[in-house]
């Protein structure tokens, strides 16, 4: 996902990691195919803070570098169809 993309989410829009590296799996506890609801882009003292909804009561807190981690979920499943299809 680009950080177009992310300025662009909309609240309760699910977004899918797509990859993990050592300090996300480590500080978020997250992995590859986990799913998250967007909540808002918050500025917290100055600095950009990108809220997400997970596991419903959860909330994680994430800088604009996130865009490299996770795609929108509506998009994925369209690409799995269209790949299905021979597309």
């Amino acid at each position: 996902m680009t950080l177009e993309e992310l300025k662009s989410l909309r609240q309760g829009e699910m977004v899918v990691f797509t990859k993990v590296d050592e300090r996300i799996c480590e500080y978020h506890n997250h992995q590859v195919g986990d799913e998250m609801t967007f909540l808002e882009i918050k500025d917290a003292d100055g600095v950009d803070v990108v809220n997400f909804l997970r596991n419903s009561y959860t909330i994680s807190h994430f800088s604009y570098e996130i865009c490299h981690y996770i795609e929108r979920k509506v998009l994925l499943e369209r690409d799995k169809k269209l790949s299905n299809l021979g597309i």
